[in-house]
């Protein structure tokens, strides 16, 4: 006999259930223009995103009292770290930080299969569109700005990915969602790559085609209530992984 895990329906009112939550009127100028509707946004349910944000800025101040029985002393430091992560990702999520897919395709640097990366993001896209922030699908976009779609580079140290590191580091660690991880694989096996991440947060993309010609890598969800769980977990570990950076122990010599 099979046991079907029940899988709980997650809404803006469920996530804030027995929360003392940040108002609104509290949070971040961007949030309170997208909680009120002036900010053009395209994500499709604005209530659940102001709601998860509430959370995000609420579960970091209030010491974590189910998790460190012990206290917690650095509240502080979190409550500053979720505010700036609040503020860069409500501005990720406006219509305007969107990449232009056509004009990536004519203003890539990589001459080896650069249309293959934009089509496999696009790809990505028309699954998530905007529930998604900005720079995950920046992130996604980035080899094509290598001179080779197959250059390694570790951004964390190299000079030239300074101003995205953060962002794309975020991105790229919260692939521990593997649900995640496997349905945006699954996407770039279609067009013969596959996304690889190291330590430094060495990041580059594989070509399949000539390693593995034979490989099949396919991965769809299971129903739309763990796509949404999914979805969801994934933008948590994103918010964590960018708030927590300035604490990330790096050393140059492992980022191989």
């Amino acid at each position: 006999m099979t046991i079907q895990k029940t899988v709980s329906v997650l809404t803006a009112r469920s996530i804030l259930e027995g929360i003392d939550a940040v108002a609104i009127d509290q949070m971040p100028t961007v949030w309170q223009k997208i909680a009120s509707g002036e900010a053009e946004v395209g994500h499709p349910d604005l209530e659940f995103l102001v709601a998860l944000a509430q959370l995000f800025l609420s579960k970091a101040t209030d010491g974590s009292p189910e998790i460190f029985e012990q206290g917690f002393d650095c509240q502080s430091l979190f409550q500053k770290g979720a505010w700036d992560t609040l503020e860069f990702f409500g501005a990720d999520y406006l219509l305007s930080a969107y990449p232009n897919f056509e004009l990536a395709k004519t203003t890539a640097v990589a001459t080896d299969g650069a249309e293959r990366v934009v089509a496999f993001v696009v790809d990505v896209f028309e699954e998530f569109k905007y529930e998604l922030p900005a720079s995950f699908y920046q992130m996604l976009l980035c080899p094509i700005e290598r001179d080779s779609i197959l250059e390694s580079r570790a951004m964390a140290f190299d000079v030239r990915m300074q101003g995205v590191k953060r962002p794309y580091d975020a991105c790229l660690h919260a692939f521990n969602v593997t649900r995640m991880l496997m349905f945006v694989q699954s996407k770039a096996a279609r067009h013969g790559l596959l996304l690889q991440h190291g330590c430094g947060c060495d990041s580059h993309l594989t070509d399949i085609q000539s390693a593995a010609p034979s490989s099949i890598v396919q991965y769809s969800f299971e129903h739309q209530k763990t796509r949404k769980k999914a979805i969801t977990a994934y933008i948590w570990r994103m918010w964590n992984e960018y708030m927590l950076f300035p604490m990330s122990v790096q050393s140059k010599t492992l980022a191989l």
